[in-house]
């Protein structure tokens, strides 16, 4: 008598309908914060090249200064709880992440590094060991990407984008970049992320090379995060078929 088959990872996972021509929407979540207003217009942009690829939706999760584990004004223990399982679902269900941080000496800002270590560990209130249990699994194979933004030209962006994509590869997730553009010698643009120089208030208006290169890194996100899960439900459609009894003579 054969051992009984044990669902796969993928079949335990979001996407387990394999009807022959089904797929199902891909969902983008652009993290970001953004204390003057520009690593969130650049998460517009990135947002407007995500919506270049047919059936992928994009959503936003903006990042507070306030740590998720502390209590609103007004709420309960139970309602920090639940806003933060909120947050953490979000997380879970996109197929891709696209974090964007502004640079503070030369890293990440910390509220967006405070999100990841909150949203994936202890979900206990109060939180007393921040260690375990530690949701990094979840987070294996899905797509991720980077965008920043700094004052000054010499401001860190490069760095930052590098500490943010610290954390999604730690997490196990296929991370993807713009890459190098053309013409390489004359080519401004970041190969790592999506990035801007804001200027010493924030003000600074985008530049084209910019804007283009945020609109660009969703469209490339959207793409990469289908064919992936189009491969992922395919491979497990094949798979759940191999494991099928077959008929006698057959």
């Amino acid at each position: 008598m054969s051992e009984e088959r044990q669902p796969t990872i993928w079949e335990k996972g979001y996407h387990t309908t394999w009807e022959p021509g089904y797929h199902p929407p891909r969902h983008v979540l652009i993290i970001y914060y953004s204390r003057f207003g520009v690593v969130k217009h650049l998460a517009e942009l990135i947002a407007e090249g995500v919506r270049r690829v047919e059936g992928v939706e994009v959503a936003f999760l903006e990042v507070v200064e306030q740590p998720i584990s502390v209590p609103r004004p007004g709420e309960t223990e139970s309602d920090v709880i639940n806003r933060r399982a909120v947050i953490l679902n979000q997380m879970l269900t996109a197929d891709a992440l696209i974090v964007g941080a502004p640079s503070y000496f030369g890293v990440l800002a910390s509220p967006v590094k405070r999100l990841f270590e909150d949203a994936i560990t202890a979900s206990n209130f109060p939180v007393v060991d921040r260690t375990r249990p530690w949701r990094h699994y979840l987070f294996r194979d899905k797509v991720g990407a980077a965008f920043t933004s700094s004052g000054t030209p010499h401001g860190g962006n490069e760095l930052t984008l590098h500490s943010i994509l610290t954390i999604l590869m730690h997490l196990g997730m296929i991370v993807v970049t713009p890459g190098q553009q053309e013409p390489i010698l004359e080519n401004v643009t970041a190969p790592y992320g999506a990035t801007a120089i804001a200027g010493p208030e924030g003000n600074w208006p985008l530049t084209e090379e910019a804007r283009k290169e945020a609109q660009d890194l969703g469209e490339r996100v959207a793409e990469v995060a289908t064919w992936l899960v189009w491969g992922k439900d395919e491979w497990g459609r094949q798979h759940t078929e191999e494991s099928q009894p077959h008929p006698a003579g057959q």
